[in-house]
């Protein structure tokens, strides 16, 4: 473990202390709060940073975690491991990053390598000549929403939507220093160019939209293009 890891595991704890009323407010209980699993939808999952990430290099960033819309309190097979493992992390006292790197980040993996998510990730990954190894993932929105719903409207945007950049993705971002950032979602797209006017990364997006329309298609050629020109840089 190099000074950075190091680094990066104390400021995740940090970050995980914050608590999703942070963001959703007075409404949180009566419209973002799932039904169920609430004990996991109230603890934040720490950003994954890969072991041979180097600032300069890629980060993802979908809208919020899945998991939202369960119908009951049992837990899939990525979050019957990986959500221990989050709820651990949180309330730890001492050998943070000791935890985040021998525990968390090898959970995360196989959790995440599980999901349907991680299959669209692939082309991601691959026209980037990345692995989990070498990338940085992090939700805009870090708490699940109910029904897996994310801020859509101009009212409940402008009333998450800076909180989440303020306290969670720009001090992540500033720490990190990527030299791309993939938007995994055009929701993300929208949260940036609407309530991040000093945006100071380079970034590519993701239509994630499940019909494969050629628009959509068009679009993610020109994604992976991106990608395929994309190296990292060496940024201290």
């Amino acid at each position: 473990m190099n000074d950075f890891q190091k680094e990066a595991a104390e400021f995740f704890h940090k970050c995980v202390q914050i608590e999703r009323t942070e963001f959703f407010g007075h409404q949180d209980l009566i419209k973002w709060l799932p039904e169920f699993q609430r004990h996991d939808a109230k603890c934040m999952c720490p950003p994954f940073m890969g072991k041979n990430y180097k600032r300069g290099g890629l980060i993802i960033i979908p809208i919020n975690p899945g998991g939202g819309n369960e119908s009951n309190e049992i837990r899939n097979y990525g979050d019957s491991f990986l959500y221990p493992t989050i709820h651990e992390f949180k309330d730890l006292k001492s050998n943070v990053a000791e935890y985040y790197w021998k525990t968390f980040v090898p959970k995360f993996k196989e959790a995440k390598m599980s999901y349907p998510i991680y299959q669209k990730m692939l082309d991601i990954l691959n026209a980037s000549q990345t692995t989990l190894d070498e990338i940085c993932y992090f939700n805009f929105l870090p708490y699940r929403g109910r029904g897996n719903n994310y801020p859509k409207s101009k009212k409940d945007m402008s009333q998450i939507i800076p909180k989440c950049r303020d306290n969670f993705v720009e001090p992540i971002l500033e720490f990190l220093k990527p030299s791309l950032v993939v938007s995994f979602g055009k929701q993300v797209d929208t949260y940036i160019q609407e309530f991040w006017d000093d945006f100071k990364y380079e970034t590519v997006s993701w239509n994630r939209e499940r019909a494969p329309r050629p628009p959509v298609l068009e679009e993610r050629k020109l994604c992976i293009k991106r990608l395929e020109d994309w190296s990292p840089k060496d940024i201290n």
